[in-house]
């Protein structure tokens, strides 16, 4: 199939559409959806209980009023604290499932972008060699900034309305960061991808913004990462074929 220069972004996600349709990219969605689902269910079956009486038994305060028409305060806590509890457990839940969605998209992300060069643009050569080692090593070091990051921004969760738009800023800070490096290094050599970041930054980030809102809609986001790896993919193999062959079709 002849590989295409393209023009806007409209155009990557519609071809990252398509692809993501075909059974080869389907199956390897799955794996999220199954790793996340069955390991949040397992964890959460097992320790679910003990954490919750655990974190509300700490945050618990018992005020001892005596006087009968006082004990609305003690009950009124007692809600906002069980209440805090919950949030925190679905923060936990999002933020795992997408730690782990995101996870197991490195190892995948190979073998998108293989089946994407090989289906548009075999023209392409995939220079990317990143070590597994270096890579988990990446990773691990990415993940801890953002733990760090969520707890600098804790007190704010709990922050009517102002709350969930402040979750999103690590979260997002964490998605770009980690898509991004995990396509753009499998198909560019290193310093070839550093001088990339800084010349299409506008680009890439008009993808990655709404690839990110996709992956927010409920059960959609287990299955959202491998498609941003397919629109990823087509947008830097463009910009590949743009600096080989300017704005003609390569033959």
């Amino acid at each position: 199939m002849e590989s295409k220069i393209l023009r806007n972004t409209q155009e990557y996600f519609e071809l990252g559409r398509r692809d993501f349709f075909t059974p080869y990219l389907l199956k390897l969605a799955f794996l999220p959806l199954f790793f996340g689902f069955a390991l949040l269910c397992g964890i959460l079956y097992i320790f679910g209980g003990e954490w919750y009486v655990f974190l509300y038994e700490s945050l618990r305060v018992d005020f001892g009023f005596s006087s009968a028409w006082l004990a609305w305060i003690q009950s009124l806590f007692d809600y906002v604290i069980k209440a805090s509890v919950i949030v925190l457990f679905i923060f936990g839940v999002l933020a795992g499932s997408f730690l782990i969605s995101l996870s197991v998209c490195a190892f995948v992300t190979p073998y998108v972008v293989r089946y994407i060069r090989d289906l548009h643009y075999q023209e392409c050569s995939i220079e990317g060699n990143a070590n597994t080692f270096v890579v988990l090593l990446w990773l691990f070091g990415v993940y801890v900034c953002y733990a760090l990051f969520l707890l600098a921004l804790l007190p704010l969760y709990f922050i009517p309305f102002v709350g969930g738009f402040v979750m999103l800023i690590p979260s997002y800070w964490l998605f770009s960061k980690t898509m991004i490096a995990d396509v753009g290094e499998t198909i560019f050599k290193k310093e070839a991808f550093k001088e990339l970041k800084k010349t299409q930054k506008g680009k890439v980030r008009s993808a990655v913004i709404p690839l990110f809102l996709i992956n927010l809609i409920p059960i959609v986001g287990f299955f959202s990462p491998v498609y941003a790896l397919s629109v990823l993919a087509h947008l830097f193999f463009d910009i590949k074929l743009k600096e080989n062959y300017g704005n003609a079709h390569p033959n």
